[in-house]
């Protein structure tokens, strides 16, 4: 691949992180906020604890088998898709908070860790030097920041409802997914 079909893919990803921060920082702040006061205390606890087990045994796995385990990159983003999706639909129709929270414990903890872990395999390929890659990171730090300072504002003017800031927050989980699908595939159709 050329440097400057990498640059454009590195660009894309930087687009599909700013968009996807735009709509989860609308809807996500409010969203824990109702969550956090409807479970109970040791739900939090949890939470961290799941993550951070799930962090160190997803690392360790992809640090030693990431290139058999980038194959399945592709079905990695669309089972977080398809699960988000679910688990959104639920809390809307239901409205079962609790429920949202522990299934978004389980989708976080093993599809969203490994698609974490993809990713920066994936950055890497993108951006294959020390330089591209430093300059990647510090702008996905500030598409990261500015899309934040837009969503945030926006949602501080807008009372959003909750069930439309479900809905935010899912397309906020699904559109950098659909990006990295697009990238993963020009990715995996120049190695042929």
């Amino acid at each position: 691949m050329t440097p400057k079909e990498l640059k454009r893919l590195s660009d894309l990803m930087l687009v599909g992180y700013f968009l996807s921060m735009l709509f989860y920082s609308c809807s996500y702040v409010f969203i824990y906020q109702v969550i956090v006061q409807a479970v109970p205390r040791s739900f939090l606890g949890i939470e961290q604890i799941v993550g951070c087990v799930s962090t160190i045994i997803f690392c360790k796995v992809w640090n030693k088998y990431s290139d058999k385990l980038f194959r399945y990159y592709r079905l990695i983003l669309w089972l977080e898709i398809l699960f988000d999706v679910i688990l959104f639909a639920d809390v809307i129709i239901r409205g079962d908070l609790k429920f949202y929270f522990m299934f978004n414990i389980m989708i976080m903890a093993i599809i969203t860790r490994n698609l974490i872990c993809g990713r920066t395999k994936m950055k890497a390929k993108v951006n294959p030097t020390e330089k591209l890659r430093e300059k990647f990171d510090n702008n996905s730090q500030i598409a990261d920041s500015a899309a934040t300072i837009i969503g945030a504002t926006t949602a501080i003017i807008i009372p959003f409802s909750l069930n439309t800031l479900f809905v935010l927050a899912l397309i906020g989980n699904c559109i950098d997914n659909v990006f990295f699908l697009y990238i993963y595939h020009r990715l995996k159709r120049t190695n042929r």
